[in-house]
């Protein structure tokens, strides 16, 4: 059995280091799993299968209202839509220093993603299972460990997931189910492989201590339909945002490092009617996103909050922030909008920056609204626009925080805690403000200068 892999830390001069972060795919055969990572996610009627449970949730290691004790095992089976371990009925399960492997496909696509059939273990019915220092293996197209159920708890440490095909999620908790993770490793090479997942209606999740890599399109590091807690966790997504949250949903994120590789580095979305209350925070974290057109935060069809502490947003494309009357499509490859669903709404989102140091552009849609406040020591180079069609942009700073501007901005509201706005570096750009806008009021309709050259004045 593979022990736990550490990071390791290689100094290359007094001034520079680089940091190799080990997971399951550097001692997995790739090359063998890659007719399971090319199958794709299809949740037509023919593929998708029924919305609801079919199956009898079963495997040959069942347990049901029975304690047990599992230690320095070996438990497999190859069959479809069949797990390896079950726990169910207020039954508790330890499993510790022993290998499980689960090898068999899904016949229906949603009786997997939303039921967990198939899955290596199955905990569900206000069951706990304790796991440590073993290794989680699926192919086929199965999720690692999941949890279902109001007092359903799962504690996983020490522990490896390796995962290949569809849907195959590493921790992946649903119906209120809850998993407590610690020192775990994911690897995931198929398409809709979120390495910790939440489901209908809900599900939480407590990461510590992770490393996690997925390869496949719509593989998040955390997909989040409840709460999802993410606390010194390394994430690479090959193809997909470090984040999908769809509705009004929890996602805390604090000593993260995420590198996302499609669409953004987090998208937050409702994928029915425009939701009010999710919230997302990054505190002492690294967002980076790869793409060209790829924003740091992504927001459609949604009203949410974001705060972020003390943490870098790298992006490539120079955008901190979209917010757009858009959501993702099944394919979770591209994004739709309004023109081809028309009951999608504009996404609303408000920003709080603390004791971070940000350089980017805030871009909102087809009338939808972006509130960006700096606070306790926070500096901003950057411009807020409308990249199509009008939109409400606002913009706050407290009297320790500082603005570059990189070009002209139009705002409905902006104020600043410093009126005589010397934390402000026009270059030479001025911010326009609505004059009728109560917000503004303390601007009383004047125009004034701005440090740089820039002038502040309303239209």
């Amino acid at each position: 059995m593979m022990a736990p892999l550490p990071f390791l830390l290689t100094l290359l001069s007094l001034v520079l280091a680089s940091i190799t972060v080990d997971d399951p795919s550097d001692y997995a055969d790739l090359a063998a799993d890659a007719t399971d990572n090319a199958l794709g996610v299809d949740y037509t009627t023919d593929n998708g299968g029924p919305s609801y449970l079919i199956y009898n949730i079963t495997g040959p290691f069942y347990y049901a209202d029975e304690d047990a004790e599992i230690d320095h095992h070996t438990l497999s089976v190859d069959a479809n839509d069949t797990s390896v371990l079950v726990v169910t009925e207020g039954a508790v399960v330890n499993l510790s220093y022993s290998n499980v492997v689960k090898e068999g496909y899904s016949t229906w696509l949603n009786q997997a993603s939303f039921y967990g059939v198939n899955a290596a273990i199955n905990v569900a019915n206000k069951s706990t299972a304790y796991i440590d220092h073993s290794n989680i293996t699926v192919h086929n197209g199965a999720a690692n460990i999941y949890a279902y159920g109001t007092g359903t708890t799962i504690y996983v440490s020490d522990t490896d997931l390796y995962s290949s095909g569809p849907v195959s999620h590493g921790l992946y908790a649903s119906g209120n189910g809850t998993i407590h993770a610690s020192n775990v490793r994911h690897f995931s090479g198929g398409s809709r492989c979120s390495s910790f997942s939440g489901d209908n209606p809900a599900g939480y999740l407590y990461v510590t201590d992770a490393i996690a890599h997925t390869a496949g399109i719509g593989s998040a590091i955390f997909y989040s339909l409840g709460e999802s807690y993410g606390t010194d966790v390394v994430g690479y997504s090959e193809n997909a945002p470090s984040l999908f949250s769809d509705g009004a949903q929890t996602s805390s994120f604090t000593n993260v490092d995420f590198t996302a590789g499609l669409l953004a580095g987090t998208v937050m979305f409702s994928s029915s009617t425009r939701s009010s209350g999710a919230s997302l925070s990054f505190s002492n974290s690294r967002l980076k996103t790869l793409g060209d057109d790829m924003a740091a935060l992504w927001f459609g069809n949604l009203i949410a909050t974001a705060t972020l502490h003390a943490t870098e947003l790298n992006t490539t494309s120079g955008i901190l922030v979209i917010a757009n009357a858009s959501q993702i499509t099944q394919s979770f490859d591209h994004f739709v909008g309004w023109e081809e669903n028309s009951s999608i709404l504009p996404a609303q989102v408000a920003v709080t920056v603390t004791e971070s140091s940000l350089n980017g552009d805030l871009v909102a849609y087809n009338g939808s609204a972006i509130s960006w406040t700096l606070a306790q020591y926070s500096s901003w180079t950057g411009a807020a626009y409308s990249g199509k069609d009008t939109a409400y942009l606002a913009v706050a700073l407290d009297s320790t925080s500082t603005w570059t501007l990189t070009q002209d901005v139009y705002l409905q509201d902006f104020t600043n805690a410093d009126t005589s706005n010397t934390n402000i570096a026009s270059q030479g750009y001025s911010i326009y403000y609505n004059a009728s806008s109560s917000a503004n009021r303390w601007l009383n309709s004047s125009t004034s200068s701005l440090p740089g050259g820039g002038q502040l004045k309303s239209y």
